[in-house]
């Protein structure tokens, strides 16, 4: 059995859970759908600072994405910063998404700025540069719902570059052994993005109808996931 400790940085609105879950059970969600059996997740709250007592309570971790700024100064995100940097310094593995993949950056010496070209949103192609890396995916560019407005400007100096797009050039990177993270949100479920489209017409401006008809694309949601889930067996 492998633990994965989902560390929330934010979660769904109260009033939206009904429909769409809240952030751990998305998460419950894709490894459920993926059928990554042997898989026991245990949640955590990054901004109640509630982390493990000990490294080893899970096999590794997982950084969710927010709404926040990665460099903010808020202070329970200068924990999460830390907190990464304490899973690098033991090769604890450690999963980054969206938000999470921008602290990891910037934990490790990279650097964060919002997107001079506006929201990244809708579904998104991505080149794999690194074959192999996501050991489930076995063509040269995956798909995956995004939704943000931060990215990373530039890798920290550990880092492989793993994917890359026109928008993002970014998009994910590994470090070592242990850690991994993406810019897209392999959890999101398709209704879920079109809400958080919806909510954004203004910001989106003449983007948005092409926005909104990305979601008839496919992703690699499924794929994702069982590389992520063997990657964390991998030792």
């Amino acid at each position: 059995m492998t633990t994965l400790g989902i560390i929330k940085a934010d979660d769904v609105d109260v009033e939206l859970r009904p429909r769409f879950g809240d952030t751990y059970g998305m998460f419950q969600r894709l490894f459920n759908l993926a059928k990554t059996d042997g898989l026991k997740l245990r949640s955590y709250d990054a901004r109640e600072l509630r982390y493990p007592d000990t490294l080893d309570e899970c096999d590794g971790y997982l950084i969710t994405g927010s709404r926040h700024c990665a460099f903010s100064n808020t202070p329970w995100i200068q924990q999460l910063l830390e907190f990464i940097r304490t899973l690098d310094r033991n090769r604890k593995k450690l999963i980054g998404i969206c938000f999470g993949h921008q602290c990891i950056a910037l934990a490790l010496g990279g650097s964060v700025v919002k997107a001079p070209q506006g929201w990244g949103m809708g579904v998104h192609e991505y080149q794999v540069l690194i074959p192999g890396a996501l050991s489930e995916v076995s063509r040269p560019t995956l798909r995956l719902r995004c939704s943000h407005e931060d990215q990373v400007e530039r890798l920290p100096s550990c880092a492989s570059h793993l994917l890359t797009s026109e928008f993002c050039e970014n998009a994910g990177m590994v470090i070592g052994e242990h850690f991994v993270s993406l810019q897209g949100h392999p959890e999101f479920s398709k209704d879920f993005t079109e809400h958080l489209i919806m909510d954004r017409v203004e910001d989106l401006g003449p983007n948005f109808t092409t926005t909104l008809e990305s979601l008839n694309n496919d992703v690699d949601n499924m794929s994702v996931a069982r590389s992520l889930v063997r990657f964390l067996e991998r030792k």
